[in-house]
């Protein structure tokens, strides 16, 4: 979802003046709050999204609802669902969220790099012996 905003309009306020806040992913500065794109999601099109809206001059901000993970917070098995799902009422931060509607159910990928988060226990690492065939 890509939203212009209005130069001389601030992105979004913060409940306090203090130089600095405690984000999720580190800290936010909120010295400046200029923004000439916000971008909600860092999926597949978001990313790619702010990459080419930076590339051409535009300073952009990109929302994400969930974390970094790192290569320990990623599940051997769909059974372990505390890191699996994302819950935060049972206290389960996993990447993966479901949105059920009335005639449809969502499965969507909560955290840095959104969907693409499916890809972490898909792909395969090749063997040394694959290498050497190369």
């Amino acid at each position: 979802m890509l939203r212009q905003v209005q130069r001389d309009v601030p992105a979004f306020r913060l409940a306090s003046s203090d130089s600095q806040k405690r984000g999720i992913g580190g800290f936010i500065s909120t010295s400046n709050l200029d923004y000439d794109f916000i971008i909600i999601g860092s999926g597949f099109g978001g990313s790619v999204s702010a990459l080419r809206l930076s590339e051409k001059g535009y300073k952009v901000l990109v929302l994400e609802k969930g974390k970094w993970h790192s290569e320990k917070d990623f599940p051997k098995s769909n059974w372990n669902l505390k890191r699996w799902m994302w819950l935060p009422v049972l206290r389960f931060f996993g990447f993966f969220k479901l949105t059920f509607f009335r005639h449809s159910t969502i499965l969507s990928g909560v955290g840095v790099g959104g969907g693409s988060l499916g890809y972490s226990n898909v792909l395969q690492i090749p063997t040394t012996k694959f290498f050497q065939a190369l």
